[in-house]
This record gives C-alpha cells, sequence and structure tokens, in this order.
C-alpha cells in the first residue's frame, strides 16, 4: 500500500469510528474500496494494514453483519475472501429505516409527556421529532432516486463498453 492509499484507509477509519465502529472496521473498509483484486482474504488484508489476523477475523464479523463487507470463497480454496457487495451502502442506510422511525415515534412519546408544557420547553423535542420524521418520510424516495439514477449511469457506462469493444 503506497502512502496515499494508506492516508485514505486512515481517514476512512477515522471516519468510522465517528459513526461508533471501530477504527479497525474503518481501515478494513476503506482498504477493501481502494484494494486490488476487490477480494482479499484476512491474511492479505492483515499485511495490507499491517494489523493481526486476530484483530481482522473480528472485524470482518462486524462489517459481515453489518451489511458492508460480504464474505465468499471459491471452488477448491479453502480460504475466505472479503470484499464490498454492490449496493451495500444503500442496504445500510435501508436498514437504519426502522431506527429512523423508533426514534421519530420516541420523540412523540417525549412530546406527549411534556403535553400542556411551554414550547420553550418542548423545543428540543420538537426538533428531535422533526428531524427523524422528515428522514422517516424522505429517506425511502431519496434512496429509490439514487438507485434509480445510479441504474442509469451503469447502464450508460455499460454500452459505452460494448460499443468500444465492437
Amino acid at each position: 500500500m503506497n502512502h496515499d492509499e494508506a492516508a485514505f484507509v486512515e481517514r476512512v477509519g477515522q471516519m468510522l469510528t465517528g459513526g461508533g465502529l471501530p477504527r479497525m472496521a474503518g481501515r478494513i473498509w476503506g482498504w477493501l474500496l481502494i484494494c486490488e483484486p476487490p477480494q482479499q482474504t484476512a491474511a492479505s488484508i492483515a499485511d495490507a494494514l499491517h494489523a493481526s489476523r486476530g484483530s481482522v477475523s473480528g472485524t470482518v464479523r462486524l462489517l459481515e453483519n453489518a451489511g458492508l463487507i460480504r464474505r465468499s470463497t471459491r471452488p477448491r480454496d479453502r480460504r475466505e475472501y472479503f470484499s464490498i457487495p454492490e449496493g451495500a451502502v444503500v442496504a445500510v442506510l435501508e436498514s437504519r429505516l426502522p431506527s429512523t422511525i423508533a426514534w421519530r415515534q420516541l420523540a412523540d412519546d417525549g412530546l406527549a409527556v411534556l403535553d400542556g408544557r411551554p414550547p420553550e420547553a418542548r423545543q428540543r423535542l420538537e426538533e428531535l421529532r422533526d428531524v427523524y420524521a422528515f428522514m422517516e418520510r424522505e429517506l425511502p424516495a431519496l434512496l429509490e432516486r439514487f438507485k434509480a439514477e445510479r441504474q442509469v449511469n451503469v447502464s450508460s457506462v455499460a454500452s459505452k463498453r460494448k460499443e468500444r469493444i465492437a
């Protein structure tokens, strides 16, 4: 891994740490975003990141459970390979919708508790409720628009490749 790649991997590690994941999870995900080939063994990930196999092994389970990476095997090869599946980011965002709804409902419940209190006492909960209500309304449509736009772009690139080959 060169200096620029290492810096990128570290930045992804820092970003995901801010999202509540361990730094190693971000570093692994960052590496899988840029590595070639896109499928890597635990040993190759550990080597690239100068990390222990144990650290990588535990962290890939966390990333797999979060839907951010996929584990696969190859015929006549006992090793497991890890990669980022297409649509992983969209799937993670879609999986957060129930949590978004739960936060909005919790804020509604809190506002019911504060019923009759002055507006300034309700302001923080109203903001929380309004943000999550907005996300609850807009996130599904936003992701559908993204998927449709992405499909058009992917189809366009595939068509251009076919034209170049022909």
